[in-house]
């Protein structure tokens, strides 16, 4: 695949370029542990959003849970947008993007299981077993 004819923003040709890639105060290895480190730390910051989100269904106030579920979608959407654009903001924006992720993920799932009874439970368990 040539890269240097790709349209898309996030696979141009200094994406691979030796040096080019996120700086920051790490060594620039990728190690195991520190991919394990992270992913369990985003998954950390979804399930406080999607937490914070889901106690609104038990409160029945759905006016609440469509406003954080509207932030998350949409704050997400353009947290997304700028990490694309700008790489380099990413260990800002990852965090960021894993709250609201959680926000709207929280608020779906309440939607779902407001009509489903039992069907989140199911997807997160599902979810969680194949992640480990």
């Amino acid at each position: 695949m040539n890269l240097s004819k790709s349209a898309n923003p996030a696979l141009n040709k200094s994406t691979f370029a030796t040096g080019q890639g996120i700086t920051g105060t790490g060594s620039g290895v990728m190690t195991i542990k520190g991919t394990v480190n992270k992913t369990l730390l985003m998954l950390l910051l979804v399930l406080l959003g999607a937490g914070y989100t889901w106690k609104f269904m038990g409160t029945g106030n759905m006016e609440a849970l469509q406003t954080y579920m509207l932030v998350g979608g949409i704050g997400g959407f353009i947290t997304a947008l700028i990490t694309v654009f700008k790489k380099t903001w990413s260990p800002i924006t990852a965090p960021i993007y894993a709250v609201l992720e959680g926000l709207f993920l929280g608020g779906i799932s309440a939607y779902f299981n407001a009509q489903y009874p039992g069907i989140v439970v199911n997807a997160v368990a599902l979810t969680f077993g194949t992640l480990f």
